[in-house]
């Protein structure tokens, strides 16, 4: 017994439905079918504005792409343009996978860079673009991958026109 008579106000307000307990030692809890509900909605909204960013990142350079996919078929291609870290030329920058060494075999790196410059000429607008970057990757098991980066200006007919050869980064 806490020496309260049976008719005090805080029972009497109890007998009513109202809570005994003082404003300041009530807790706000939510319904677990509500943070359920939440936490759904938020995956769902992230889920979406991932697909968003990911389409309107891609989509310029999805017919590139996909005509580098089916010229050389195992080559999975990946293809994004900009600037590098926002300053420089405006690159147009490919990446593909090549079954040979691309530092030891010169001349056919050269020749599949030829053929993407020339699919990128047809499959993209390069008005834009100040430079063309391939990278052309071996992967090999168990070993780094055998790396070697051409650089092209677009506007040039070919790369022998230019006088030079292409520009390589080094094999790795």
């Amino acid at each position: 017994m806490t020496g309260r008579s049976p008719d005090s106000p805080g029972e009497a307000d109890n007998k009513q439905g109202r809570s005994t307990v003082p404003a300041s030692q009530r807790t706000n809890s939510i319904s677990g079918q509500y943070v359920v509900f939440g936490l759904i909605l938020i995956g769902l909204t992230a889920t979406a504005l991932l697909f968003v960013y990911w389409d309107q990142q891609t989509k310029p350079f999805r017919s590139l792409r996909e005509a580098i996919g089916r010229q050389f078929r195992h080559a999975r291609p990946n293809v994004e343009g900009g600037r590098e870290k926002g300053r420089g030329p405006w690159t147009l920058r490919v990446s593909m996978t090549v079954d040979f060494p691309p530092g030891e075999d010169s001349q056919r790196a050269t020749e599949i860079v030829d053929q993407v410059v020339a699919l990128a000429r047809q499959n993209y607008d390069i008005s834009k673009v100040e430079r063309i970057e391939v990278n052309l990757i071996q992967f090999v098991p168990q070993e780094l991958a055998k790396t070697r980066k051409f650089t092209r200006d677009p506007h040039e007919s070919t790369q022998k026109d230019k006088g030079a050869a292409a520009e390589p980064d080094g094999a790795t």
